[in-house]
């Protein structure tokens, strides 16, 4: 899983072969879009804090939730170019150190409070000040209205691709009279109110979010539905099965066994996607805190114990690729060889006495959902490491506390799902070195790694406008953690959308320009729901 707190929508290159998506193009055979109708989508599971945007606990469930309550200042279109979206414009200065962000006009919150600069600028502060979003905006020195309908943000140095990160959580823009409600009443915050094209009906935890259609939608014309329900179904087979039982329309799933499933399901329509996509992996925490995982060679044997090909064959049925790295094929960054370690038992088995000779025991504790399918996966990534002298042990918690656990550092190995997009300087404040902080402290660098050469290279991608400049940067973080081991790959995500014949547009959606919107907008398994219609 991912604790997607932004999207990616800025990058491209010859950064190797095509990522390949399989979006559906949009529905012309099923003719015109008939408005009315509810949709009832499975989701993989709740979320944590909901739902202020700087509170939010955002994994892919979440964007899909917001999505469709809120709208983001900006969006990606097809050629990975960023528009605005509730921005009407937005420009910055000559070294990237300020940007005015011209807001669109004519728009109202659900609510009737107006969107306008002072809206904008009051969503932005209190992501300066939040927990859990203030490190994605760290390089940001102030946000203040510079007219009713402009916002002016200054950055400590160079933002060159700033725009991107508005199009994510960040992005995500709130009534500041509801947030103001929820200042003083907590409890309101499971009741949110944005501009999007939903207005929120109720919320059940654990189980369900209903939305009604927004009349006065500033998208003319849109939604198409009158109600869209999402619900939560951790146990992917469950959800499978109520998608085929005609409980759900529609249901995503990063699940390679049950996308292969679907494919060969003609009563479905499915729709896959691996362009720039997540990576799937084991996240290790690797500084002093952590043990054995902070030895370089211990992590090294960790990765040789694991027949990887096998491995990724044997758990998505040959649906995703082994990964090597943080970047896949057709994203800046991305390698045919980083130098991860191979498969070598034999060596492993020797990385592994040579440490313990000195320091005793490897113990290793694999943390992961409570999905029954991860709960195997794990269990044979146990039997791959007990085989080398390592005693790890599984156990499992549900997702919200997941990430939980995981902001806290409450963990020391565990299954993750993150890095999607195409622009490396969103994984900024997952790598950076002021973000690992210690136990118990909430972080977004969950492994806690510190490493001055991807700190560098960070720097570089962030402040620099040359793409061969951070390209190469870009490469030089993916060899870091090829030689380094701080995680353990395990393949590229591809995210199947599944949905029953009557549901159309599912993949296409069209930006204020008239441009064709990415899919996804830089966040795997997520996708637009304004435009979605059945009949």
């Amino acid at each position: 899983m991912v604790v997607a707190v932004l999207a990616a929508a800025c990058g491209g290159g010859d950064d190797g072969p095509s990522p390949d998506a399989a979006v559906a193009p949009t529905d012309e055979s099923a003719g015109t879009p008939k408005p009315g109708g509810t949709l009832v989508y499975g989701l993989e599971a709740d979320t944590s804090s909901p739902w202020t945007p700087q509170a939010a606990v955002c994994a892919i469930s979440c964007h899909m939730v917001m999505r469709s309550v809120f709208d983001t200042l900006t969006l990606p279109n097809e050629q990975t170019e960023v528009e605005g979206n509730l921005l009407e414009a937005f420009e910055s200065n000559a070294d990237y150190t300020e940007w005015t962000l011209h807001v669109r006009p004519g728009i109202t919150f659900h609510d009737g409070t107006p969107l306008d600069g002072a809206a904008v600028s009051d969503n932005l502060n209190r992501h300066l000040k939040s927990f859990l979003t203030a490190k994605a905006l760290g390089d940001v020195a102030s946000v203040a209205v510079s007219a009713p309908m402009d916002v002016v943000v200054k950055t400590k140095r160079p933002w060159s691709h700033f725009p991107l990160f508005l199009s994510g959580q960040v992005g995500y823009v709130a009534s500041p009279t509801w947030l103001a409600a929820v200042d003083k009443d907590p409890a309101k915050a499971a009741q949110p109110v944005g501009t999007g094209p939903f207005i929120f009906k109720s919320y059940t935890p654990g189980r369900s979010f209903i939305a009604t259609k927004n009349p006065k939608y500033w998208r003319k014309g849109l939604p198409y539905l009158d109600q869209i329900e999402y619900r939560f179904i951790p146990d992917v087979d469950a959800r499978e099965s109520a998608l085929k039982a005609g409980d759900l329309d529609i249901m995503h799933t990063s699940n390679g066994e049950v996308t292969k499933e679907l494919r060969s399901d003609d009563k479905l329509n499915l729709i896959e996607s691996k362009k720039y996509g997540e990576t799937s992996y084991t996240l290790l925490r690797v500084d002093e805190e952590a043990g054995p995982l902070h030895d370089v060679n211990v992590r090294r044997a960790m990765a040789m114990a694991i027949p990887q090909d096998q491995y990724v064959e044997a758990r998505t049925r040959g649906v995703s690729q082994p990964a090597n790295g943080p970047f896949p094929p057709g994203t800046m960054g991305y390698l045919k060889d980083t130098g991860y370690p191979k498969y070598n038992p034999e060596e492993a088995k020797k990385l592994i006495k040579a440490y313990e000779d000195k320091n005793g025991p490897v113990k290793v504790a694999i943390t992961t959902t409570n999905d029954p399918f991860n709960l195997v996966s794990y269990q044979l990534t146990q039997a791959y490491w007990k085989a080398v002298g390592i005693d790890a042990t599984v156990k499992q918690v549900e997702q919200g506390q997941f990430i939980v656990d995981a902001l806290k550092g409450d963990i020391q190995a565990f299954g993750w799902r993150n890095h999607g997009g195409f622009d490396p300087d969103t994984q900024n404040y997952w790598w950076d070195s002021d973000a690992a902080l210690p136990t118990g402290q909430l972080a977004l660098n969950f492994g806690r790694l510190k490493d001055p050469i991807i700190d560098q290279s960070l720097d570089t991608i962030r402040t620099s406008n040359d793409p061969a400049e951070r390209k190469k940067a870009a490469e030089t973080i993916n060899r870091r953690f090829g030689s380094q081991v701080y995680n353990i790959w395990e393949w590229w995500t591809v995210w199947g959308l599944a949905s029953q014949k009557d549901v159309h547009d599912v993949g296409s959606f069209e930006l204020p320009s008239g441009h064709q919107g990415i899919f996804g907008a830089g966040i795997g398994g997520t996708h637009q729901v304004a435009q979605i219609w059945k009949g």
